[in-house]
């Protein structure tokens, strides 16, 4: 028999996938609680024991793409040594998931630019404060210089999401991400 915590997790875990899948293809608006529910295979009861509403299921779903893309930051390291330039480059990389786009569109939207900058902020602290100990760049104000790079890289994200060619909004994005970089680098 399946413990109540055990059940717990796997309901929870059904949904945030049936969240995922449904936010990512329908987009926020246009998908229903009941909706998640079905692809989920529980009863709306069980996404509001769980989450309480629809906008914190998005809120948990958007939680973890984000740290899904910092654990892709993280394994860009090993096969290379760690750079701040690198980080930036894994970052954008993960733009190009049709997932990733199609909720990093509605992240701000749905649980406020704050949060969407904060959670980045977060990340792009612990890469700058890794590239500071390297002495790979200058002593900044690691919080200022973070939420000014999770705001460009959030903006270059939904460039590349809503771009009609994605390739080319990239490797805009990755040239002018070097740039905004590089002056941050000692010489």
């Amino acid at each position: 028999m399946v413990a109540h915590d055990e059940r717990s997790q796997l309901t929870r875990r059904a949904l945030l996938d049936a969240g995922r899948a449904l936010f990512a293809d329908g987009g926020y608006a246009d998908v229903a609680v009941n909706d998640i529910a079905r692809r989920a295979g529980v009863t709306t009861g069980a996404l509001y024991h769980q989450f309480g509403s629809k906008a914190a299921l998005f809120r948990a779903v958007y939680t973890e793409l984000v740290q899904s893309v910092w654990m892709r930051v993280v394994e860009a390291r090993t096969g290379e040594p760690p750079s701040l330039l690198g980080d930036c480059e894994a970052y954008l990389d993960a733009c190009a998931d049709p997932a990733f786009d199609r909720i990093t569109i509605e992240g701000p939207a749905v649980i406020g630019w704050d949060q969407v900058l904060d959670e980045a902020q977060a990340m792009i602290e612990l890469s700058l404060t890794a590239a500071r100990e390297r002495g790979e760049i200058a002593d900044v104000p690691i919080g200022t210089v973070a939420r000014m790079l999770a705001a460009a890289l959030k903006e270059a994200a939904v460039m590349i999401a809503v771009a009609d060619d994605p390739a080319r909004a990239r490797a805009d994005a990755g040239d002018t991400a070097r740039r905004l970089v590089g002056g941050l680098l000692v010489v």
